[in-house]
Order: structure tokens, then sequence, then C-alpha cells
């Protein structure tokens, strides 16, 4: 049993450096880097030069966004096959952990839609409704496999939340900040593709220009921010001060995600006043998905000390 739970969280932190890996091939414009599916340029290791390219690809070439999109493909084979690796242990030791079993294999055919999204992002070059659903189920998959991880853990550390008794208004402020989080990643694809879009069309203007041109969605990202702040915050107090003996493991959590939040402010509005910079979007963005992550930790040890 302790194997899967190992192997369950390096598939979790292999997926989260996925997730970073595909954050960067947005930022950096690589997503048609390799101009075909599956292979890249008609070959299976990315050319090094103008001259292995063939004839119809040659003006597509870039040698490093070529290598950054196969680089992702890459990380998302090795992911892929760490997480059917892992829903081959789950069967293993907990076919009869409902808890476990449903959310691996849930994860598992994510993972091979998210093979065949791959495809179709190529196909239909980058289609911004196809670029928003690949990020929002690599998130699911995240979600599922560290709710699994999480119902591993307490099964093996049975006392792991016996003494802790937290109100059940923590459920629902974890359920709010979730839920604000996944609003904000979409808003925020949105920004990404409406400056896009409004960059094709006017090359010429400034970055801090062209996120004012972007209206209310602008301003929205920014409320929904602060707003998130004060969740977070809520569910420190509640954890420290109207919770019976809190779990090091959730406050820890509450801790990290209401210190992440603010980060995450910080680097939104950082976006807006020093101009749009490719690395600061990469890390907003990945800050995200690990806020995702730390609310499904809040939510099993609530879950947990419910049963117990």
């Amino acid at each position: 049993m302790k194997y899967f739970f190992r192997f369950s969280v390096l598939t979790i932190l292999m997926t989260y450096l996925l997730i970073f890996v595909g954050g960067l091939v947005r930022v950096s414009d690589a997503g048609m880097g390799c101009p075909d599916w599956p292979k890249c340029f008609d070959r299976w290791i990315p050319p090094t030069s103008l001259d292995q390219v063939p004839l119809e690809f040659q003006d597509q070439f870039n040698v490093v966004l070529a290598w950054i999109e196969y680089c992702n493909r890459l990380f998302g084979a090795v992911t892929g096959l760490m997480i059917t690796i892992t829903c081959y242990l789950a069967i293993r030791y907990y076919r009869k952990e409902i808890k476990i079993m449903v959310p691996v294999i849930g994860a598992f055919i994510l993972t091979i839609i998210e093979g065949w999204l791959g495809g179709v992002l190529v196909d239909t070059v980058l289609n911004p409704f196809t670029i928003t659903l690949h990020l929002l189920l690599a998130l699911l998959i995240v979600v599922l496999l560290i709710y699994a991880s999480l119902q591993s853990y307490y099964l093996y550390h049975k006392s792991a939340e016996v003494e802790s008794d937290y109100p059940n208004s923590l459920k629902w402020f974890i359920y709010a900040t979730g839920l604000i989080v996944l609003i904000e990643i979409i808003i925020g694809t949105e920004i990404r593709g409406g400056l896009e879009m409004i960059r094709n069309q006017n090359p010429l203007v400034n970055s801090i220009f062209l996120l004012r041109m972007l209206g209310p969605f602008k301003y929205m990202h920014t409320i929904l921010g602060i707003f998130l702040v004060g969740l977070a915050y809520f569910i420190r107090k509640i954890l420290i001060i109207e919770s019976l003996n809190p779990s090091r493991l959730i406050i820890g959590s509450a801790q990290a995600m209401l210190g992440m939040i603010i980060v995450q402010i910080i680097l939104g509005e950082s976006l807006v006043f020093f101009d749009v910079k490719p690395l600061i979007q990469l890390f907003h963005m990945w800050f995200a998905s690990l806020i995702l992550g730390l609310c499904v930790i809040q939510y099993t040890a609530w879950e947990m000390s419910r049963l117990n």
C-alpha cells in the first residue's frame, strides 16, 4: 500500500511539472512549434537545423519553439505513463476502496482525453476554447490524483485527524475558494487570449494599453483575487480560532494558501503596471493550480475529521 501512496505523490509532482511546462509553451507561443501530431516536423525527434525540415514546413520552423513543444509532449507522455501505473497500483491494492478507485480511474480516463485533445489543439491551430478545456482537464486530473493519494494516506495513518474537529462552515469556505480559483483561471486564460487577439490587430500598442482595452474582464479578475484573499484569511481564522486540535497538515496548507494568494495578487498587478512579462504570466498561472491542490488537501482533512 505504501507503494501506491509514494508513487501517486511522484505522479502528482510530475503532473504539476507538466502543467508548468504547458504554461511555458503558452507564454512562449510555442504551441505550434511542432506543426504536426504526434510527430514534430514529420520526425520523432525534432530537427535541429533547417536542412532537416521538410520543404512544406520550412517557413514555420523555429528550433527553440520546436524543442519547447517537444519537451511538453515528452513530459506529457511520461506523465501519462505514470498515471497509468498509478491506476494499476490502485487496482492492485485498493480495488475495494471507492474513494481511491473512482478518482484514479477518472484521472486515467481524462489523461487519455488529454492526449487526444493535444492532437486537436494542433489540428485547430490552438483554438482558444480547446486551450482552456485542455488546461481545465489537466487541473481536474491533478485534483483527482491528490484526493486519491490523500485517501490512501489516511487509510495508512488512521489517527491523523482523529482528535481534530472543524466547523461545518469550513467546508463551504473551501468550496467557494476552489470555485473562485477555477473562475479566475478561466478568466485569466480569456484575458491571455484577448491580449493575443488585440496584439495581432495592434502590434505597435504597448501591453499596458492592451490590458485596458480588455475592459471589465481585467477588473473582474482583480476583484475576485481580492475576494480570494478574504476567503483564505477566514479559512485560516476558522482553523486557528474555531477548530479543535487542527492538524499541522491543514494549518500548513491554510498558511500556504493565504501566502500564495497574496503573491498572486502581487504578480497579477505587476503584469498591469510593469508590462506583461511572460515569466510572470507563467508563475501566475502555475500558482493558481497549486492553490487548487491546497483546497483539496483542506477538504480531505475536513472530510476525514467528520468520519472519525
